[in-house]
């Protein structure tokens, strides 16, 4: 039972915000190809010279959502000439359930390759934060030559590989997961068909928004840190959360499959993801790491330094190669 809660909180994404935000407008439906049924955005350039190749960013989870802060933080892109293209993974957010049979990591691969094929677009620059960056690693292994660059902020733990946490450093308490929440994550795990005879997805999910806003929240900050993040909206996906975890801890990313593309990953020096894991995302794809001090996963302390890392990188590598 303890096993598989600590492997429920091990990818827990960055999904705090320091203030209000304005909401997102309302989202496009997209019918893709594999069958999902999407809530996505795109915002346009705003100036420089406008880029063909947008950027996509993969929210954190798995099983959540894009939050609203999203859109504001890839505004650094927009400015220069990098459209933003945004969505909610198959079950969580705004965008349409599936079977719970039909939840895994390959499928996730496989809607981000149709989203790219329903844009239009050869190659994309994708921006996978927390669990995103591992969705965007697999998928770059699978599709090289669809990938143009990689942006991956806070990346949770390189697939198939497992560590321990360090939440000393953050400023989340001890975590006490309720009778109700182990009863579902052990009944998804066993059989999540036989689940969901008992337990919806709208149920399970409201199970899991709970916990994350009320117990998990504060590990994205630092110890000490005068912000602390707002509940959230809630839309997460408890039977999603736990396929998709599942099969990344099986996954497997050999070094010969890397795709070389200029490639920056950022993360917090409190971030309680292991500093080996984004160690571990350098030495694959040959990028270049920085580390922000006194930000922890949710990269919100000091976020006008996490921007000039990001604006630098579309500035002088993306923009050069594009």
């Amino acid at each position: 039972m303890r096993g598989a809660v600590r492997i429920f909180s091990a990818l827990m994404a960055a999904v705090a915000i320091p203030c209000a935000v304005a909401a997102a407008p309302a989202p496009v439906m997209l019918d893709l190809s594999t069958g999902s049924r999407i809530a996505s955005w795109t915002l346009a350039a705003t100036s420089g010279a406008k880029h063909q190749t947008p950027i996509i960013f993969l929210h954190g989870g798995p099983g959540l959502y894009t939050e609203d802060r999203r859109l504001e933080e890839g505004r650094v892109f927009r400015e220069l000439g990098f459209s933003t293209i945004y969505f909610d993974q198959a079950g969580g957010g705004r965008s349409d359930r599936l079977p719970v049979s039909e939840y895994s990591l390959a499928r996730a691969v496989a809607d981000l390759e149709a989203l790219r094929a329903s844009l239009g677009k050869d190659r994309v620059i994708l921006w996978g934060n927390s669990y995103g960056a591992a969705l965007a690693a697999l998928y770059a292994q699978q599709f090289p030559n669809r990938v143009a660059a990689l942006i991956l902020t806070s990346p949770g733990l390189f697939p198939g590989v497992d560590a321990k946490r360090d939440y000393s450093v953050t400023a989340r308490d001890k975590v006490e997961y309720s009778p109700a929440v182990i009863d579902a994550i052990n009944r998804i795990d066993r059989s999540p068909v036989e689940a969901e005879k008992q337990l919806s997805q709208a149920a399970a999910g409201k199970l899991f928004d709970d916990l994350v806003a009320d117990e998990l929240l504060n590990g994205v900050v630092c110890k000490g840190a005068s912000v602390r993040p707002p509940v959230l909206p809630g839309g997460g996906n408890l039977y999603a959360q736990r396929a998709i975890f599942r099969d990344l801890k099986r996954a497997q990313l050999p070094a010969e499959s890397a795709v070389r593309v200029p490639t920056l990953i950022v993360r917090g020096a409190c971030d309680y993801i292991p500093k080996s894991s984004g160690e571990r995302y350098r030495s694959f794809f040959k990028g270049k790491l920085i580390a922000i001090e006194g930000t922890g996963h949710g990269l919100i302390e000091h976020r006008e330094t996490v921007d000039a890392a990001l604006s630098a990188f579309a500035a002088n590598e993306l923009s050069a190669t594009l």
